[in-house]
């Protein structure tokens, strides 16, 4: 892994927490925007499981959020990157997909 990771970069891996770590202006640049948010101020249940959220009808709040953006040029190069990413966890033995077993779940 180390060594996929000097030839490759752009990344480190969390061996404990199973995590991998994508830095800021690695392979993407990550920008805070600033903006303007309702208030959420509880929720609804509904029928069938569903649940509305409710908006305060104030004055929005000031909040962050963080965005990347990826030139589409670059979207073949990106994707062959974790795609080798994914062939080098598979060969040191971890698995890469979480298969779910299909539950019947009545509604």
């Amino acid at each position: 892994m180390e060594n996929w990771t000097k030839n490759n970069g752009a990344c480190c891996f969390d061996y404990k927490n199973k995590d991998i770590v994508l830095p800021d202006e690695g392979l993407f640049l990550i920008e805070k925007k600033k903006y303007m948010a309702r208030k959420i101020v509880g929720y609804k249940k509904l029928p069938k499981g569903i649940v509305e959220i409710l908006f305060s009808k104030k004055k929005p709040i000031p909040s962050e959020k963080y965005e990347t953006t990826i030139w589409m040029q670059e979207l073949d190069e990106t994707i062959n990157y974790f795609k080798s990413m994914k062939r080098m966890l598979n060969k040191v033995g971890i698995k890469t997909n979480i298969l779910i077993k299909n539950k019947n779940i009545n509604n």
